[in-house]
C-alpha cells in the first residue's frame, strides 16, 4: 500500500463541501488519486484511512461528492477481485468543473448505475 503522508484535494472544495464525513472521503480519494484525479480505491480503504468510517458512509460521502460535482464516477474495468461482489468502483477527482474525462477510452457513469440504488 502506498504510505504517502499527503493527500491532495482540490481547493475549490472548501467553500463547497459542508460535511464532516465528506471532507474525510474526498481527503482519502485524494491520497490514492494520480495527476489527473484517477482512483480506484476500495471503499473498506476509503473507510478505513478516513477514520473507520463504514461502507454506507463512504457510499453516502462519495454520492454528497458527487451530487457537489467534486468526484465523477468511471465505469469500471478489468476482472472482479477475488471474493468481490462487483468490480472495483473508479473516481475521477475533479480538480476544476468540466475537467475532461483522463483519456478517451474512459466512460463516465451514472451515480448508482452499477446498482440501481439511487
Amino acid at each position: 500500500m502506498d504510505r504517502r503522508a499527503l493527500s491532495i484535494v482540490p481547493v475549490r472544495a472548501i467553500g463547497m463541501v459542508r460535511k464532516a464525513t465528506s471532507w474525510r472521503v474526498l481527503a482519502a480519494l485524494g491520497h490514492h488519486a494520480s495527476a489527473t484525479g484517477l482512483c480506484y480505491p476500495s471503499q473498506a480503504t476509503l473507510g478505513e484511512l478516513a477514520g473507520g468510517m463504514d461502507q454506507a458512509e463512504v457510499s453516502r460521502a462519495v454520492k454528497d461528492l458527487h451530487d457537489l460535482g467534486l468526484v465523477r464516477m468511471l465505469l469500471p474495468v478489468g476482472p472482479k477481485l477475488r471474493g468481490s461482489f462487483q468490480k472495483q468502483n473508479r473516481y475521477q477527482i475533479l480538480w476544476t468543473p468540466h475537467v475532461p474525462m483522463p483519456n478517451e477510452r474512459e466512460i463516465e457513469i451514472a451515480w448508482g448505475a452499477r446498482t440501481n440504488r439511487w
